[in-house]
């Protein structure tokens, strides 16, 4: 399931905190969208397994074993999800809608450009310790050429 050479990584050392400018942040939605489908598909999954079991438990006679087992691999599939989203440098911020910020500085301040699943670009943006719900249009950015590399 692994989609990303991890090769650049050396001697086990975390990779520096990786900043986008709107233009790399929306070719990297290539892989991201991928990656994406599968975390909300098995997000949704999840949860539908997680109350049949919490009903199996309620005294339901079926035997629930399958879907625990289940669970344990859907968890683990978007363990190995979110380890992809970390070593590209994004930051899943809803689980069920797919949003996703790419950190950036725009005149020396961190900010966020902020993705929802469906959405053809990167078009809005956030202050860092803002949540997704403030996000912006990215044309509102004053000083957009200077987002850092």
């Amino acid at each position: 399931m692994n989609r990303l050479d991890t090769s650049e990584i050396v001697d086990g050392a975390a990779p520096t905190k990786r900043l986008f400018t709107a233009a790399e942040a929306t070719r990297a939605l290539v892989l991201v969208r991928r990656i994406l489908r599968d975390v909300v598909t098995g997000y949704s999954r999840l949860l539908d397994l997680h109350e049949r079991v919490e009903a199996a438990d309620d005294g339901d006679a079926h035997d629930c074993s399958p879907d625990k087992a289940e669970m344990v691999r859907l968890v683990e599939q978007l363990q190995e999800c979110m380890e992809e989203f970390d070593q590209i440098g994004v930051e899943l911020k809803e689980w069920t809608t797919g949003i996703v910020d790419f950190p950036s500085v725009v005149d020396g301040r961190e900010v966020c450009l902020c993705w929802q699943m469906g959405e053809r670009t990167v078009r809005h943006w956030h202050e860092a310790d803002a949540s997704c719900a403030c996000r912006e249009p990215i044309r509102t950015l004053t000083a957009l050429k200077k987002i850092a590399v």
